[in-house]
């Protein structure tokens, strides 16, 4: 999920699309009939959280390989500062609405606690964070403590280990008897483990480029394969907790690399290009806030049910709070909340 100064239009676009894709899970249900739809499907499935770990762990392949202390640090600090800093405000908030309003639920000192060690209490969406962080932690310790050549059997190893123990159950078998703090956040490591490898492999065989330079022959490819998989059930289900089965993988790499087909800016473009990193850099910051502006909408009676235009709305509201939130705390180490 991190941005760079200079980035590739189509990556900046796929972070809007996967960034609408966290709001309308949370914001848009739609009704059973019109579910089966493609175009639902579409603006409604579950590849957002795959395609953001493979996507961070593709940028940050350089990062892990330098072993720059430095640069380092700052990702950590990138990491870390939302995950710490959010349950707090939060909190915060919310016990302080709650005392204002009826209408607002209080947030308990111990939900408080274990929202910090799991990711995933009052703020649920925090999971993510969590696991970004241990990957992260992980992979730098494993480019560490062994050479290249290690490095990569390791992480080969480590695919294979997540793609095993997902799909033999024993996933699903050992954190299923927890409460869903922990299931919800530990138990999804494993499964989301694999497509920041696969990242991390993508940009280790810049595979990327590769395809851009057939980019026809590759968008033919990939425009069917990502139709059939939307509309049709391909592969067989296994037990999990949402981000599991090679469905999610297929798609997760074929919207991934349907997105770095896109040719990147260009001088008649500019302002379209302009718009999109506009709305891209921001991405981070409606990630975190989105389920709770929901949440005080619904409360205060702004919103009665979950549709697109509310989807919509949550969007452009969250983009705005962080827009702003950015401008505010620019200079100090809290735009990480944002970005």
């Amino acid at each position: 999920m991190e941005v760079k100064k200079t980035i590739h239009i189509g990556f900046a676009f796929l972070r809007i699309y996967l960034s609408f894709l966290v709001v309308t899970a949370h914001c848009f249900k739609p009704k059973a009939i019109i579910g089966k739809k493609i175009i639902i499907r579409i603006i409604r499935n579950s590849i957002h959280v795959p395609t953001f770990y493979l996507m961070s762990f593709y940028f940050g392949y350089n990062l892990f390989k330098s072993k720059n202390i430095k640069k380092i640090k700052i990702r950590l600090q990138r990491l870390l500062i939302p995950y710490f800093v959010w349950p707090i405000i939060i909190w915060s908030l919310n016990n302080l609405l709650s005392f204002l309003f009826i209408k607002i639920d209080i947030i308990p000192f111990n939900k408080y606690i274990l929202q910090l060690i799991t990711g995933n209490d009052f703020m649920g969406i925090l999971w993510f964070q969590c696991n970004l962080i241990l990957i992260t932690l992980l992979v730098m310790i494993i480019h560490f403590l062994f050479n290249e050549n290690l490095v990569l059997y390791t992480m080969i190893n480590l695919l294979f280990f997540g793609l095993f123990f997902t799909y033999s159950n024993y996933n699903y078998i050992f954190f299923t008897k927890y409460n869903f703090c922990i299931k919800f956040s530990f138990g999804r490591f494993f499964e989301i483990s694999g497509f920041c490898i696969i990242g991390y492999f993508l940009a280790a065989s810049n595979f990327v480029y590769i395809l851009s330079k057939n980019r026809i022959i590759s968008i033919n490819i990939f425009i069917p394969i990502l139709i059939l998989i939307i509309q049709y059930t391909i592969f067989s289900e296994i037990k999990g907790f949402y981000y599991q089965g090679l469905r999610l993988y297929f798609l997760s790499i074929s919207t991934f690399f349907m997105f770095s087909l896109i040719p990147n800016e260009k001088d008649e473009n500019k302002h379209i290009t302009k718009f999109i990193k506009l709305i891209s850099i921001h991405t981070v910051g409606i990630y975190f806030i989105h389920i709770h502006v929901f949440y005080y909408m619904y409360k205060f009676s702004l919103v009665k049910y979950k549709t697109l235009n509310v989807a919509i709305i949550v969007f452009i509201i969250s983009y705005f709070v962080s827009f702003f939130g950015k401008l505010i705390f620019k200079k100090t180490i809290l735009i990480n909340l944002f970005q």
